[in-house]
């Protein structure tokens, strides 16, 4: 036991920053991470969700174009950003124009199913959506924050 505490002591500055930056970090997370989303339906074991291809609507007219996305915030109310995607077959690519700056994405449509995904700062922000028509609905996730967004077609 004297040797642990010996070295709590020989490396005290390091324990306290190590201490520090959990503590803000954790702080940051009580402040950033307490929406609260509804849990996702999920099918029964041994069962699909998957629509088939054939009941899918096709993505004839694609996803490609611009879309305003309004973005729920944490403490009510919503932000409004622009969507800009480019589509080649099942694979796209594009921007996301907020107030905090662009945000590339790229990600892919299979039938009703968007997958985008983006990296800031190391961190992987997804943003999953059903599309119908001219809109999509998904739920933006970062680390452990979600929020719900919409885009309309522009």
């Amino acid at each position: 036991m004297k040797e642990y505490f010996g070295w709590l002591v020989r490396h005290e500055k390091l324990v306290a920053s190590t201490t520090l930056a959990l503590t803000v970090a954790l702080g940051v997370q009580m402040k950033f991470c307490t929406a609260r989303v509804g849990p996702q339906a999920e099918a029964p074991p041994g069962q699909s969700r998957e629509v088939p291809a054939a009941a899918q609507p096709s993505s004839v007219n694609g996803v490609a174009g611009k879309w305003e996305m309004t973005v729920e915030k944490r403490k009510g109310g919503s932000q409004t950003w622009t969507l800009t995607l480019e589509q080649s077959g099942e694979s796209l690519k594009g921007v996301i124009n907020s107030e905090g700056g662009d945000l590339p994405v790229a990600g892919s449509v299979k039938g009703q199913t968007i997958n985008l995904s983006a990296r800031r700062h190391g961190v992987t922000v997804e943003f999953p959506a059903t599309l119908d028509g001219d809109t999509m609905t998904g739920t933006m996730r970062a680390l452990t924050v979600t929020r719900q967004w919409r885009a309309k077609r522009m």
